[in-house]
């Protein structure tokens, strides 16, 4: 999809591009700033940093879990790495063997499924339901159990159906970790982006987890700082430690003004935050609306994240067929649902995280027309 975007815009096509998951948002200026003058005054930022990461970084996510997450560590639990990616795949290099299984809610994340088999782990896929808001199941996941079950990799809420884990659904989670000394990968990067009643979880912060989950965060999608890759897993510190060593020899450690700048974000004023959330939420409004216009089209309010999950079926094309079709003829880039594992067959992931309204308008009056072509 990437690539036939890249052919179509280099022939002069004018793409809207709703396939990616990169906010449509400038990182706040006062983020900026601490960048540029980490740069200009203080070397200490251009070269190398501790590997674990800047003391005032690990110290700030420290503080950040406990007065966000209930989720209680210290600085020295805290491993600053080059985005969620690159601490995932550390995570299960460094707590997984070839073999081990690890239980996988679907539609998920790509790079999950991809990571673990990296480390020689088996993903077991666990789909989540349609009609229950792409929400994990935690009875589903009991029934996949089997006796090499090593960890359980959670994403609330979620990419790309953006579901949201229930109170009681993450205690019951927890209770299925505990019993069968299950390790839980705990991806919350959207955390903030959650809408209507439900609110996110740390299972970390639920009795008995802290030392059996790993949590894995950081500032792309909260700060719009998606290129200055700075993601962070806070944890027990056996585990950290054993991570730190494979975080050391691959890359050294994160890049040190993209750090400083971090420390600064999660410090700072929250307002460009909540001025954020307040547009994504009206941005979410204007899509789901938009795509329920078109004729057999249903799309269903997600729960939280930055995308939408069409049901396209009634078009009479697979998503994929579907996706390509739309990109050909309405000039609108979105992602087949199939690709994100099963249960996102028939639907496509659609990003809404655009600044300008008309971004949108613009985007659903040509699907609209596109529709009719079919």
């Amino acid at each position: 999809m990437t690539d036939r975007v890249k052919q179509l815009r280099a022939a002069g096509e004018n793409i809207i591009g709703l396939a990616t998951g990169t906010p449509d948002f400038d990182t706040p200026a006062y983020i900026k700033a601490a960048g540029k003058a980490a740069i200009d005054e203080d070397r200490t930022y251009v070269t190398y940093t501790q590997s674990a990461g800047l003391p005032e970084l690990r110290e700030a996510i420290a503080a950040k879990l406990a007065r966000e997450n209930n989720v209680r560590v210290n600085a020295d639990e805290v491993l600053v790495t080059i985005g969620v990616k690159q601490g995932l795949f550390t995570a299960a290099q460094a707590c997984l063997d070839s073999g081990d299984e690890v239980l996988i809610p679907t539609p998920t994340w790509v790079t999950y499924e991809a990571c673990f088999k990296l480390a020689g782990a088996t993903p077991v896929f666990v789909p989540c339901r349609a009609e229950d808001a792409f929400r994990p199941d935690p009875e589903a996941m009991a029934k996949r159990l089997t006796s090499r079950t090593r960890a359980i990799m959670l994403n609330s809420p979620g990419n790309p159906a953006g579901g949201v884990i229930t109170p009681e659904a993450m205690r019951a989670i927890a209770d299925l970790a505990m019993r069968h000394n299950l390790l839980v990968m705990s991806d919350e990067i959207y955390e903030h982006m959650v809408y209507g009643s439900l609110r996110h979880i740390s299972i970390a912060s639920l009795p008995g987890m802290a030392e059996r989950t790993l949590t894995f965060n950081g500032l792309s999608k909260t700060y719009a700082m998606t290129g200055w890759r700075v993601g962070y897993v806070a944890g027990p510190k056996e585990m950290l430690r054993n991570m730190q060593k494979i975080h050391s020899h691959s890359v050294t450690c994160a890049c040190g003004f993209s750090q400083k700048a971090a420390a600064v974000a999660l410090n700072g004023p929250q307002d460009d935050l909540h001025a954020y959330i307040r547009i994504l939420t009206e941005r979410r409004k204007q899509l789901i609306a938009g795509l329920n216009s078109i004729p057999g089209v249903r799309c269903d309010p997600p729960d939280g994240g930055i995308f939408c999950f069409p049901d396209i079926t009634e078009l009479g094309l697979s998503d994929q067929e579907c996706s390509a079709f739309f990109l050909e003829h309405a000039k609108v880039s979105t992602l087949p649902g199939s690709a994100f594992g099963p249960g996102g067959e028939g639907h496509l992931r659609i990003n809404f995280a655009r600044r300008k309204a008309s971004d949108l308008d613009i985007a659903l009056e040509r699907l609209r027309a596109a529709r009719a072509k079919l």
